[in-house]
């Protein structure tokens, strides 16, 4: 029995959710010398750093954080090194690392997941694209693919190994800094790059500036408003990077076989927004099933919040009845589903330009006015 005044504090409040904005690199990369294995930098800046102090003169590391960095971009690098030898020993050890990206986080800190995964001049194999494309489903990340084939048949030949809503693959180089640089190094820069605005994470990257660049090995033809390769190949789930008042990305789309899923800034959307969802409400696990009052506050005040910030149309949270039934409650199983829609992107804008004499009266009346 307790004796007195007792006194004790409890929250009725929705508790804050947190979607974090700084979007991880992760690269596979090969250096001529320095360490191998897991290696992290603050910025591209910092990597490319440690590039001329330890005087690393060939592999991809170097032409990798050189694209992200003209990119203005400042965002966390977790690098898995490995040391270059031949061909066929480079790629055999690229497809062993891709497997240890789910260790970043251990080994340096910094989680892969919700970032970019790119494997420079690596991901043109097929095989090793696969890979990549296996470890970003896994974490949840946008993986880039290259290619390097000189025309249209030749990537979408590469492109039709894929169907995955984790992915954009590119073809081509461009030349910044006076290199040839793979795009995918450049477009997971500019993809970090434009996620560091207010809800950026939220946004298509297509028709983004990619700032440094200055020539391609790859011309891809671009016809605003005609049939062209740009627009073909954009509809198979390209992202490239053409001239078009300047230099810019084209394309953010998947290749998912589900239409509701081919807008890549749809699927990276949901996945960061269902992920702070589970983050905010990790506090209720195993607590009293009262609680869940809570947690449905918590998601309908955030949810508000991407309303109010033009990143959703429209959403309902709510524990339906039909998956909530007198056996799950007894089970301590429920479910909380949450209705959300998007804002969508523009993808196609037509403009009709329509001739009519509705105003031949205006003319008549000006011309005998002269009488």
């Amino acid at each position: 029995m307790k004796y007195g005044i007792n006194a004790s504090l409890s929250v009725s409040a929705a508790r804050p959710v947190t979607v974090e904005s700084s979007t991880p690199i992760t690269i596979i990369a090969t250096v001529d010398k320095g360490d191998v294995g897991f290696k992290k930098f603050n910025n591209a800046e910092d990597g490319l750093k440690y590039v001329k102090d330890t005087n690393i003169t060939s592999g991809t590391l170097k032409a990798s954080l050189t694209g992200i960095f003209l990119q203005g971009v400042n965002c966390p690098i977790v690098c898995i090194l490995i040391k270059k030898a031949t061909a066929a020993a480079d790629k055999t050890a690229v497809l062993a690392a891709l497997s240890e990206v789910t260790k970043a986080d251990i080994k340096t800190g910094i989680s892969p997941r919700l970032g970019v995964l790119i494997s420079p001049e690596f991901s043109a194999d097929v095989n090793v694209g696969a890979k990549l494309d296996a470890m970003a489903s896994k974490i949840w990340a946008t993986g880039i693919t290259d290619d390097f084939t000189n025309d249209e048949a030749g990537f979408k030949n590469y492109l039709g190994n894929f169907a995955s809503k984790f992915m954009v693959h590119t073809t081509g180089r461009t030349k910044c800094d006076g290199v040839f640089i793979p795009n995918s190094a450049l477009l997971a820069g500019v993809i970090a790059r434009f996620d560091a605005e207010p809800f950026g994470w939220a946004k298509s990257h297509s028709n983004r500036v990619v700032k440094g660049a200055a020539d391609t090995d790859r011309f891809i033809e671009h016809i605003e408003g005609s049939d062209c390769e740009a627009r073909r190949l954009r509809g198979e789930g390209a992202m490239m990077i053409i001239k078009n008042h300047g230099w810019r990305t084209e394309g953010f789309e998947t290749r998912d076989i589900d239409p509701v899923w081919k807008s890549l800034d749809r699927v990276r959307c949901f996945y960061r927004v269902l992920d702070a969802i589970v983050k905010a409400n990790l506090w209720a696990k195993d607590r009293e099933a009262d609680q869940l009052i809570e947690v449905k506050k918590t998601v309908t005040e955030f949810m508000n919040e991407l309303v109010g910030n033009g990143v959703a149309i429209g959403f309902k949270v709510y524990f339906d009845p039909k998956k909530n039934t007198k056996a799950t409650v007894s089970a301590g199983k429920f479910y909380l589903t949450i209705e959300f829609q998007d804002m969508p992107s523009i993808k196609e804008l037509n403009i009709e330009l329509v001739y009519s004499d509705d105003w031949s009266d205006v003319l008549i009346n000006f011309l005998n006015k002269g009488e």
